[in-house]
């Protein structure tokens, strides 16, 4: 019998559980919801038991699947697939054969807490991926509303800007708020100056998004009457789902980063040179 990878294993063992059917039994699978037994002799499939106890003593040529009971393998028994047991113990007597595997997963207390604490973490890591898609979506859009005329003129500003030097000017100014911040943070004092550069760069991060989500949706054949407001929200959503691409996504969220640091730089670097020039 070919083996089967693990993860497919219990992809089919819950695909069948929802699957089953009381009071089925047949020579090619058994279903049952009492105490089941393959008599010395006789040859199965597959053996599939819930909240009873299975007794193997024959021929079964592929999976025996057990939960929430105990399984006994008599001497007599050969068993070709692999063996899963939930809930339950495995008995096994000398002389019984077995081909593949055996997985024996026990429901006690602590490994009760174990899913429950596991199922909990990945609940919130998508929980907070969920909200940060949702934010990454909506800020954008409520930036270039509720910002008007002179968020209309930031994001006008820097739509035909050279991506290479955004980037440059982002990865310079990154690394001055990195020296910065490592040195607020051996003082005491420097604690509330840290925590307005984080909400600077917040705001950087925001006003950058909106800049490049807009550059996006303009570039959407048929967009040209479309209302900018639009134009971010698909911009938005379309750098919100390639960031959700595992390793490729975090790579695109610190270029989104960069850009955004670079785009804020350059404006306040160009606000320095009016302000000199008046």
């Amino acid at each position: 019998m070919r083996k089967l990878t693990l993860t497919f294993r219990f992809f089919l063992l819950f695909l069948l559980c929802m699957l089953l059917i009381p009071n089925l039994a047949s020579a090619k699978s058994i279903f049952e919801h009492q105490n089941t037994t393959v008599p010395a002799g006789q040859s199965v499939d597959d053996v599939y038991v819930v909240g009873a106890d299975a007794d193997i003593q024959g021929q079964v040529q592929g999976i025996v699947v057990v939960i929430n009971g105990n399984l006994h393998l008599s001497s007599t028994a050969k068993i070709t697939g692999v063996i899963v047991v939930i809930g339950g113990k495995v008995d096994q007597d000398p002389g019984a054969a077995l081909g593949d595997d055996i997985y024996d997963i026990s429901l006690d207390n602590a490994t009760q807490n174990s899913f429950l604490i596991g199922g909990g973490l990945v609940m919130s890591l998508w929980v907070l991926q969920l909200a940060g898609n949702l934010l990454m979506v909506l800020v954008p859009v409520l930036v270039r509303v509720l910002g008007k005329k002179k968020i209309i003129a930031f994001t006008d500003r820097y739509q035909q800007e050279s991506l290479g030097r955004l980037l440059y000017a982002g990865f310079l100014s990154g690394l001055v708020l990195a020296a910065l911040s490592a040195l607020l943070l051996v003082t005491v004092i420097g604690i509330p100056i840290l925590a307005l550069i984080v909400l600077a760069l917040l705001v950087a991060l925001a006003m950058g998004i909106t800049v490049i989500s807009y550059r996006i949706g303009d570039r959407i054949k048929g967009s040209e009457r479309m209302p900018d407001w639009l134009k971010v929200l698909i911009g938005a959503g379309i750098l919100t789902a390639f960031s959700s691409i595992p390793l490729i996504g975090w790579l695109l969220l610190f270029v989104t980063g960069l850009v955004s640091l670079g785009i804020c730089t350059q404006w306040i670097a160009g606000k320095r040179k009016h302000s000199k020039k008046d």
